[in-house]
């Protein structure tokens, strides 16, 4: 990641991005050319789209947060938050994506600008109308922003579910509702505050919100751009036809791989060839294996919640990846576990279950006592042990963190301080003003910047101060955490935002920190696994939030959608979300007979029992028991090989500017193994492959090509992958099962451990 260059904005914030502003010479260094080439695609895309005609003006400069949007951001914000919620507590969860939106929300859009009245209402001196004419672009993101908030659950949920089943005392409705808001909205505000690093500089890209730029510019084009005008020409546009042949082809296949064979998710080469060694399973499964020579021909593993989209991933990253993966899994992980380290060979290879010192499951509850840990109980029954590879995953993830601070430091360092010195010290008094006021001075009458004024200050300092009031009242009152540890946990939210971002900006992979908020609270609060979860929720899922907002204030600013009207929707979203989940948790918990056990299939609450465990490795025994006195002492050190991990890289990228140096990126490298174990294996080989022969091959050999369809069919696998999996579960995995040879394991004893197997 090259240097940040970002140009002074003092006078023009949320000024609308123009193509030129997107391709500036100075801002996407040479080192990452294909960063340059995707964000050039896009902007290409907006002048082939528009063809500069009268139309896009319009539509530039219609309306944003409508009746509409209001309402139809609503519904859909209530039925995905019902949905995904629902699911949720099942054995086998499913999620509906925001892709379901942004098709489905077209077509509703379209109807109600053709049937609604165009009349005027006067409220309260407010004027507005429930139709202001054509359902336009900045309707459509804005409808998608505000459902977005529900496509995943608020981690509020799991401390509600644990703390009922589990642990004790049971929260509230009402308490459900504060903490849920206070953890869900209180990274807004960090957003706001590093809206200028990651934001305005065209360096951070966000490539996983170009595919969405080409998504909705596809799909814009089919709306008359007049009405009762009809748009043959534009339906036949060659992007077009390419996304809905691209739909209805990932659409159709996904019925074999998610149904018929699924197979054909795993080839495992090495099992085919030798099911009944151990070796070979334990090297091939790519579930319970390291993945070698396992193949895919499943999109839905291709392109999955862990790596993202190949097609919209920039080839640096996916290399950095790759080679992180290779080195860690097929290297490290296997030469130890066959060496016996720490008597690896006495587990499986490759799980995230906890063992006995004798290699048989761990059972938590003989070391608890009302949710806590029982000291007795514990010397008796004997410490926990974890697969070699699970706390490999551990000790790398205490590499990244420091690795990911000093990368920032070495890479970045210069340049956050020069904006820091420009933006507090080299404005005049009155500039900085402004920033904190209600109505910026480009939203006088008639000046058509005002739709794209920035979002004043003060709105993310009321968000701050409300929800850290709530915060602290909610620690209080619900014994969650004490009030220091909760400023804690989002000052360390708010350290982390800033490095976590610059990495996600230009890799589209999100640094996973969960693991250092509860190294810190297991060793703040031991036994208290309602401490250490809380902590968690307020240090990590804080800065997630941030994240999240920032990304779609970037997709408004490919977009040209008003800042503010995003953040309005934004907020409004979460709220929906909230109410709407904890409404659809607390009426299934108390209607459900026997809800999160195996006597209440299929609401057994599997994420829920994951995040118990959670708490009880890091809350309930806790690291220092773990990690210091246990078993594992070693792993601490990682922290430090962490800190000087990237200086010698770097001194090569500053010793040889142009050589492939330039391009080692190491918290990228070291981001997927934070998914392991839990990830499948066999993925992300599959993964890079792809992302190699489009943003690498394509490219540099078919540009052309690749600046015309490249995000276009991105956008367009993901979107038929997402309703077939939807209308697939529903009408045939839940009604039909299928029982065949490409319906079974062919790794069958890939979960034993080797020493089970020795003659």
């Amino acid at each position: 990641m090259e240097e940040l260059k970002i140009r002074e904005t003092t006078e023009k914030h949320g000024a609308q991005v123009e193509a030129d502003d997107l391709l500036a010479g100075d801002t996407i260094q040479a080192d990452h050319d294909d960063l340059q080439a995707m964000v050039k695609s896009v902007a290409d895309s907006s002048s082939s789209t528009s063809g500069g005609s009268d139309d896009d003006d319009n539509d530039n400069e219609g309306p944003g947060l409508t009746f509409r949007v209001l309402v139809l951001g609503t519904v859909f914000s209530i039925a995905l938050a019902f949905v995904n919620m629902y699911y949720w507590f099942r054995s086998n969860p499913i999620s509906v994506g925001i892709a379901v939106v942004q098709l489905l929300s077209l077509p509703a859009g379209w109807t109600m600008s053709r049937v609604l009245p165009t009349r005027t209402f006067n409220t309260l001196g407010f004027r507005w109308t429930m139709n202001p004419g054509r359902f336009n672009m900045k309707e459509h993101v804005l409808i998608s922003v505000f459902a977005n908030a529900s496509t995943g659950t608020a981690y509020a949920l799991d401390i509600v579910v644990v703390r009922r089943f589990w642990i004790g005392p049971p929260l509230s409705f009402g308490a459900g509702v504060v903490v849920a808001l206070t953890s869900q909205l209180i990274g807004y505000s960090f957003s706001g505050l590093f809206h200028r690093f990651l934001v305005e500089p065209d360096a951070m890209v966000w490539p996983s919100t170009l595919a969405s730029v080409m998504l909705f510019r596809a799909l814009q084009s089919m709306v008359p751009r007049t009405q009762g005008a009809h748009t043959a020409g534009r339906l036949k546009t060659s992007r077009l036809r390419v996304f809905w042949i691209a739909f209805a082809a990932s659409f159709a296949w996904y019925f074999v791989p998610g149904w018929a064979f699924p197979t054909l998710t795993m080839l495992p080469i090495l099992c085919f060839a030798a099911p009944k060694n151990i070796y070979a399973n334990q090297l091939g499964d790519g579930y319970s294996g390291l993945g070698m020579l396992a193949l895919t021909l499943d999109w839905s593993t291709i392109s999955n919640a862990y790596t993202g989209s190949p097609l919209a991933t920039p080839w640096f990253a996916a290399c950095n990846l790759l080679v992180g993966f290779v080195v860690v899994m097929w290297i490290i992980t296997p030469a130890a576990y066959y060496a016996n380290a720490w008597g690896a060979q006495e587990l499986p290879i490759y799980t995230s279950d906890l063992f006995t010192t004798d290699g048989s499951a761990y059972n938590v509850s003989r070391v608890l006592s009302d949710g806590r840990l029982d000291d007795a109980a514990y010397r008796e029954y004997g410490p926990m042990r974890m697969s070699f590879q699970f706390l490999a995953m551990y000790g790398f993830c205490f590499m990244g963190i420091t690795c990911l601070v000093s990368h920032v430091a070495l890479y970045h360092g210069a340049d956050i301080w020069r904006i820091v010195r420009q933006s507090v010290g080299g404005l005049r008094l009155r500039q900085r003003l402004r920033l904190w006021r209600w109505r910026s001075e480009s939203a006088a009458e008639g000046n058509s910047d005002a739709k794209q004024a920035a979002v004043p200050g003060l709105w993310y300092a009321c968000v701050f101060v409300a929800t850290v009031a709530m915060g602290v009242a909610a620690c209080q009152a619900f014994d969650l955490l004490p009030w220091y540890g909760f400023l804690l946990a989002i000052g360390m939210a708010c350290v982390l935002t800033l490095p976590v971002g610059l990495v996600e900006a230009v890799s589209n992979f999100q640094y996973a920190l969960g693991v250092v908020t509860e190294l810190v609270a297991g060793y703040l609060w031991p036994g208290q696994p309602t401490y250490n979860a809380s902590f968690k929720m307020f240090g990590y899922i804080t800065m997630r939030q941030a994240l999240t907002l920032t990304r779609d204030q970037k997709l408004g600013r490919y977009l040209r959608v008003p800042p503010r009207d995003l953040f309005v929707c934004q907020v409004l979203g979460t709220l929906v979300a909230v109410f709407v989940q904890l409404g659809t948790a607390f009426w299934l918990m108390d209607t459900v007979a026997g809800i999160c056990t195996d006597a209440g299939f299929p609401f057994t609450c599997r994420q829920a029992r994951l995040f118990y465990s959670t708490m009880v490795i890091w809350g309930v025994i806790g690291p220092q028991r773990q990690f210091a006195d246990g078993r594992y002492p070693g792993l601490y050190w990682m922290f430090l090989a962490g800190v000087f991990l990237p200086l010698p890289f770097w001194l090569l990228r500053r010793r040889f500017p142009r050589s492939v140096w330039r391009l080692v990126n190491l918290p990228v490298a070291l981001t997927y193994i934070g998914y392991m174990p839990n990830a499948p294996t066999h993925d992300f080989v599959m993964f890079a492959a792809f992302c190699f022969v489009f943003n690498y091959l394509l490219l540099k050999h078919r540009s052309s090509w690749w600046r015309s369809y490249n995000f276009t069919l991105s956008a367009a696998l993901d979107s038929g992958l997402a309703v077939s999996g939807i209308v697939g579960y529903f009408a045939l995995q839940t009604t039909v099962p299928l029982d065949w040879w490409g319906t079974r394991n062919h790794c069958p004893i890939s979960k034993d451990p080797l020493s089970a197997h020795r003659t």
